[in-house]
């Protein structure tokens, strides 16, 4: 990537109007003279979590970036980021803790419905939690017994439960998820919105229609990398999760058809032609994978009813996540090394995921953090987790990428470039080092 990019423009530009709508929302809240305020102070808390919100992604983005505190700016006014790229990225650091520390006691506690999708005090916890499981790497100071606390809160509140059933939390009608801590909320009729893209439209086959009951063909874009699921024991639920193989028309069993090659449909795990159709001695890889190269997510519930947009709400923060960053913070505080409680943290997620979770649980020899990792990566997939971990067990930058060398890459990057186009309409910018 560059500072060109167009992607990493759409990261500064999402996350910079998260701040600017908390900031706008909070200086308006401010003008309400007739307003109850303890009601007018949950609300104004509520906001600021949403502004830690959106640094928080900018900061894993950027690293150092411009803090804008309010709305009613000078005429002209445009902001600069610190010069000093590692003295930037702690500048952000401490404004994120100080949003979320000093509103924590004045946001709502309650979990039902009218907190369902908002930022309430759990969600300001969890948010809490990846910031400071990401200290080290953002500040060079650890916050490993921070992480621990507010985790601690989170899980003694007895306010959530892992669901039974994994895909529980990914169904069409996941509000009554009792794991999802924070999830943003879709609806065909209410909302429409890129859920569609998660669910379906970004990944399966031309198509697949007729195997999905969906209102169109899909972009046969992206598709799993095959040691991903490769690595999943056989026994694994959570493979379930991406779908590979024949692929059926709905409640039949007659093999879809590829109406671009008039083949049967199929989904392969490897970037490999199924059908073997192809002229020989290709070999297949990322760059020129046939149509039915790589399995696709199905992790979500694909289930559009007589709509065309998605209603699965996206899990934001689930309490599987919680309970893996803690054991986690418990191993890096023990020098890497297990402790019982990290190793029951880790098998409670690592029971929902077999039917027989004796033969599957791990034990203090057998835990590390490496595995740690690849348990995040089991269970947390395709929910926008895994730069972030990468990042945080040194494995992002010059990391060993399948089909891809990156030994010759600097740490710089860890964080994408300011965009060109920020650059150019803001000169009291400084890009990121390397760029």
């Amino acid at each position: 990537w560059t500072s060109e990019t167009g992607y990493i423009n759409n990261f500064w530009v999402h996350g910079y109007d998260w701040v600017n709508q908390a900031n706008r929302l909070i200086y308006q809240f401010d003008q309400l003279e007739n307003m109850d305020a303890d009601l007018k102070a949950t609300f104004q808390a509520e906001l600021s979590i949403l502004r830690a919100f959106g640094y928080y992604y900018l900061l894993n983005s950027f690293g150092n970036v411009p803090i804008v505190d309010r709305f009613d700016v000078e005429p002209g006014f445009i902001p600069a980021n610190n010069p000093d790229f590692e003295a930037g990225r702690k500048e952000v650091f401490a404004f994120i803790e100080r949003d979320i520390l000093d509103n924590l006691d004045k946001l709502n506690p309650e979990v039902n419905n009218t907190t369902y999708g908002r930022f309430n005090k759990w969600v300001a916890l969890a948010l809490g939690v990846k910031l400071y499981m990401n200290a080290e790497v953002w500040t060079g100071t650890p916050r490993w017994d921070d992480a621990i606390a507010f985790a601690d809160e989170i899980i003694n509140s007895g306010l959530f439960q892992l669901e039974p059933d994994y895909f529980s939390n990914f169904i069409v009608n996941n509000e009554g998820s009792t794991e999802n801590i924070f999830a943003v909320p879709f609806d065909q009729a209410l909302t429409g919105g890129n859920m569609s893209n998660w669910v379906y439209v970004m990944h399966h086959h031309f198509s697949s229609q007729p195997t999905v009951n969906a209102p169109r063909g899909a972009n046969n874009g992206t598709a799993a990398l095959p040691s991903h699921v490769h690595s999943f024991h056989p026994n694994d639920l959570r493979i379930k999760g991406w779908n590979f193989g024949p692929q059926y028309i709905l409640g039949t069993t007659t093999i879809a058809t590829n109406t671009r090659t008039n083949t049967p449909l199929y989904f392969t795990i490897d970037y490999d032609d199924p059908l073997a159709n192809a002229s020989p001695g290709i070999v297949y890889d990322y760059r020129n994978a046939p149509e039915g190269g790589g399995a696709r997510p199905r992790k979500y519930e694909i289930n559009y009813g007589a709509g065309t947009q998605a209603s699965n709400d996206l899990p934001v923060y689930r309490l599987a996540d919680i309970l893996l960053l803690k054991a986690e913070a418990l191993m890096r505080k023990n020098g890497g090394v297990a402790t019982q409680e990290s190793v029951d943290l880790v098998n409670q997620v690592r029971s929902r995921a077999f039917e027989n979770p004796a033969a599957h649980l791990l034990s203090v020899s057998t835990l590390t953090l490496e595995s740690i990792l690849q348990e995040r990566a089991w269970e947390l997939y395709y929910e926008g987790h895994r730069r972030n971990d990468l990042i945080r067990f040194g494995k992002f930058a010059r990391g060993d990428w399948e089909w891809y060398d990156r030994s010759g890459h600097g740490d710089h990057k860890n964080y994408f470039p300011i965009p060109q186009v920020q650059i150019n309409s803001n000169p009291n910018l400084t890009q990121s080092p390397g760029y």
